[in-house]
């Protein structure tokens, strides 16, 4: 037996060039760069191993249990007694948050939060804001039942997303400031989902999205209204495709958020919110939007986020509906509770691979703020048109990559195959034709291409 103690090395340490060396070995004289790298669309070279020669200098692991994160859904919130309907029966099927999404004006927003579970919130988002709207949502809300309900808006993403504010650039930010005036622990929210949708790399959405908050931390600093804000919550996408880059996605924006703090001498917590991608979804085949869903949810849980939010596996062509938006929720109640992953030691300490990459992310996304900033920031960006172009081009550089066979979408350029589906909705973009103040940021999807051309040669060969 071997009585050596318990911290005493069995094994002798093996450097990173001498892995290398053992992986050239076994190739067999194919070449290692060749074989074994691969280039992320952000010119990010991954390895096939990692050492602790990899960690980022001053390197400090998290060793803190993670917090348990919170299952959502999002429901539009034009019928009060149809929202408060699928609401409860959220609720009743496992859900701790229910956020509406609201565009219409709603006399009464209390009538909504009646008999809502203990330990469950419902969340606003004022989808179509004005002053009055927000007034009458915050006096409701700061009477009754504010913890467990609260109130969000942006009007930047809707400046990205549809071409035009709610107003104008100045009113619409004004209601920023308003909410974090009014309203009892106010939290800003920046939803970076329309970066990503539209087709932009992993350091882009990063860099965006906290060009994003810092149009909010000028403004609210300006008013003297930045130590009001309880939490910044941010709002991404999570991609199946590349799953461990999309952990050290989030990972990275930790880095990030961090060093903005230190910049303007804050020390406002922020909260991640992550819902699965649409842009590599497919039309047909769309069980494979499940397995591509629950990498994406697991990714956005190993990325640490507070907020989980979960995606119909069918809703590219059918409105909502129980049975999938039933799956939807059972998804992440397995991976919160029969996974174990909610509100344990973090599961990724000591992945050098995650460590080092979130680092090489967190350094390009960083320099992309830093030129975005040095250009007037992101409203600037938006408006002569230079983030819009930016990340079209990085779309079509990965969309060439499946054209081309490069890379391969299970569905669309792999194991295509069509197959008869009852269409409750238009599944591809339609072009409304209206006057905006910016070129928008639309959302895509790589599949669009083959499904659209496999509808067009099956029409012209019957």
């Amino acid at each position: 037996m071997n009585k050596q103690g318990a911290n005493t090395a069995i094994f002798s340490p093996v450097s990173g060039k001498a892995w290398k060396q053992r992986i050239q070995y076994e190739l067999d004289g194919a070449d290692y760069n060749e074989q074994m790298l691969r280039e992320s669309s952000d010119g990010i070279k991954t390895k096939p191993f990692y050492t602790r020669e990899d960690l980022p200098e001053n390197f400090s692991p998290n060793t803190q249990e993670n917090q348990p994160f919170h299952i959502g859904i999002e429901v539009f919130c034009n019928n009060n007694k149809m929202s408060f309907e699928k609401a409860l029966w959220s609720f009743e099927k496992g859900c701790d948050q229910v956020k509406f999404l609201v565009q219409e004006n709603i006399e009464h927003p209390l009538d909504l939060a009646n008999h809502i579970p203990e330990n469950k919130s419902l969340i606003f988002e004022l989808q179509k804001a004005n002053s009055k709207q927000l007034n009458s949502f915050i006096g409701h809300l700061n009477t009754d039942l504010k913890k467990s309900c609260r109130i969000q808006l942006d009007p930047i993403s809707q400046f990205f997303t549809t071409g035009n504010w709610w107003s104008n650039q100045q009113e619409d930010l004004d209601l920023v400031c308003q909410l974090a005036a009014l309203n009892q622990n106010p939290r800003i929210v920046i939803d970076s989902r329309g970066f990503e949708s539209a087709g932009a790399s992993i350091s882009q959405q990063l860099a965006y999205a906290l060009a994003h908050a810092h149009e909010y931390i000028l403004l609210l600093s300006e008013k003297k209204l930045l130590d009001r804000i309880q939490t910044f919550e941010f709002i991404f996408n999570t991609r199946s495709s590349d799953f461990f880059m999309e952990i050290s996605k989030l990972r990275a924006f930790e880095i990030l958020w961090n060093n903005l703090k230190k910049l303007y001498q804050f020390n406002t917590p922020f909260e991640l919110s992550t819902q699965p991608s649409k842009i590599d979804q497919t039309l047909f085949q769309n069980n494979h939007n499940l397995i591509r869903n629950t990498s994406s949810l697991m990714a956005g849980i190993l990325g640490n986020c507070h907020h989980l939010y979960g995606l119909a596996f069918d809703h590219i062509h059918k409105k909502n509906h129980p049975y999938s938006d039933r799956l939807s929720i059972n998804q992440m109640l397995i991976l919160k509770h029969e996974c174990g992953l909610s509100g344990t030691k973090d599961p990724v300490i000591g992945s050098f691979a995650i460590a080092h990459i979130a680092f090489e992310i967190a350094e390009k996304a960083l320099s992309i703020f830093k030129s975005t900033e040095a250009n007037g920031g992101l409203i600037a960006g938006l408006k002569n048109n230079s983030i819009q172009k930016a990340i079209h081009l990085q779309f079509e550089k990965q969309m060439e990559l499946y054209r081309s066979g490069k890379r391969s979408l299970l569905g669309a350029n792999l194991l295509f195959e069509l197959e008869e589906l009852t269409f409750e909705k238009y599944p591809f973009l339609r072009i409304d034709k209206r006057k905006t103040l910016i070129t928008p940021l639309i959302p895509k999807r790589y599949a669009t291409y083959f499904e659209q051309k496999a509808l067009k040669d099956l029409d012209e060969n019957q």
